[in-house]
């Protein structure tokens, strides 16, 4: 019996071993099923996927943007010679007509409107266009003139003296010999005592003196607040200048948009070492190797746009010009929907029927398009790559 029971409990343990390689060999067969499965499910190509896109009705324009430029009417250069008695107008200053630019040797330098230089002094039995505009000046400040136009006369020089005393100066003649009260009748205007601008107001673009100042030449310079408009736009954008002329443009202001045309080229006066020629320094800092174009704007209403010179002297007013104005509400579709068999394009639409259509204008990706049997909201299918050249996208070429 003891033996017996000896040669029994060995087994246990051998059975046990048995059985637990048995379930490792199990689970280790399953891994690896399980395994072989997933790669295998991983392998099997998945489904196409079939992209589409929708015809839809818009109006296509073909636009180039730019930004709004403004260069002053004119730049007046103000000379004077001597010292200066009192601070002149500071740099952004306008100044309105009958206003003082500057005071050198104590005697005033005046602004008054006119297209003709002061090219010489004016004094009593002068005639000219530029007596004319001085007298017409004293008429829109309140004088009144009785002279023959253009001729200086008693009653031109009586307002002169009068305007002169308004403003707190005494009168002089045409040598600047201070006059005695008695002597009005010889009141007279130095050449370098009055500046024409072609409009008014004038806005100082240097500060014109400062007291103590020693000047022998230029005072200061003013540009006119009438400006000209034009738009800054890349050159590799307008390959044909001509082309563009009569184009709409439409200028994006905060209180809307003000329309116009385009003009002919607008050539930049640059001076030698003039770092500020006109009114579109930020603009133009852009343009050292010349490579913006500057196109006249006409036909704008000027009064909304001075409203925006600090923007637009910024150089952050945009102009948008239509090269080419397609269609109203016609019929489109993405580019890369469009199929070309030979000289044939066409477009898929969902359910597998080809459909032959004709382009029209195409403006980033978009194109017009037209043809029987079609309809704004048809889905149409984008090409694959395993279209093949057949079904190549018109808008990839």
């Amino acid at each position: 019996m003891i033996d017996m029971h000896k040669r029994r409990s060995w087994l246990r343990p051998f059975g046990m071993a048995m059985l637990a390689m048995l379930l490792v060999a199990m689970l280790a067969v399953g891994i690896v099923a399980t395994t072989v499965g997933i790669q295998a499910s991983r392998e099997e190509p998945e489904p196409p996927v079939t992209l589409t896109t929708t015809m839809r009705t818009r109006t296509l324009a073909d636009e180039i943007t730019g930004a709004l430029v403004a260069f002053p009417d004119a730049t007046i250069g103000v000379t004077a010679e001597g010292t200066v008695t009192r601070n002149g107008i500071s740099v952004g200053t306008a100044l309105n007509e009958g206003g003082v630019i500057g005071v050198v040797n104590e005697r005033p330098i005046l602004l008054m409107q006119g297209v003709v230089p002061m090219w010489r002094a004016l004094a009593p039995g002068m005639h000219g266009e530029d007596v004319l505009q001085m007298q017409n000046a004293l008429v829109r400040l309140g004088y009144a003139i009785y002279d023959e136009s253009g001729t200086y006369g008693d009653s031109t020089a009586l307002a002169m003296n009068q305007y002169l005393a308004a403003l707190g100066y005494e009168a002089v003649n045409a040598s600047n010999v201070p006059l005695k009260a008695d002597d009005w009748k010889q009141t007279a205007v130095p050449q370098q005592q009055l500046v024409f601008a072609p409009s008014v107001p004038a806005q100082a673009e240097t500060t014109c003196g400062v007291a103590g100042q020693t000047i022998a030449g230029s005072l200061c310079t003013l540009e006119t607040a009438s400006c000209k408009y034009a738009a800054a736009f890349a050159a590799v954008d307008v390959p044909d200048v001509a082309a563009l002329e009569g184009a709409p443009a439409a200028i994006l202001i905060s209180d809307g948009a003000v329309n116009g045309v385009v003009g002919k080229q607008y050539e930049v006066e640059r001076s030698a070492g003039d770092e500020k020629s006109d009114n579109a320094s930020s603009v133009q800092s852009d343009d050292s190797a010349g490579s913006l174009i500057y196109l006249r704007l006409e036909n704008l209403d000027g009064g909304k746009l001075q409203k925006e010179a600090a923007a637009i002297g910024s150089g952050n007013v945009r102009v948008a010009v239509t090269r080419t104005q397609g269609e109203t509400d016609a019929l489109t579709i993405e580019s890369t929907a469009l199929r070309q068999d030979g000289s044939t394009t066409w477009v898929l639409v969902d359910g597998g029927r080809r459909v032959d259509v004709e382009t029209g204008l195409c403006v980033q990706g978009i194109c017009e398009i037209s043809g029987d049997n079609l309809a704004a909201g048809t889905v149409v299918v984008l090409p694959t790559p395993d279209d093949g050249d057949e079904g190549k996208g018109a808008g990839d070429e």
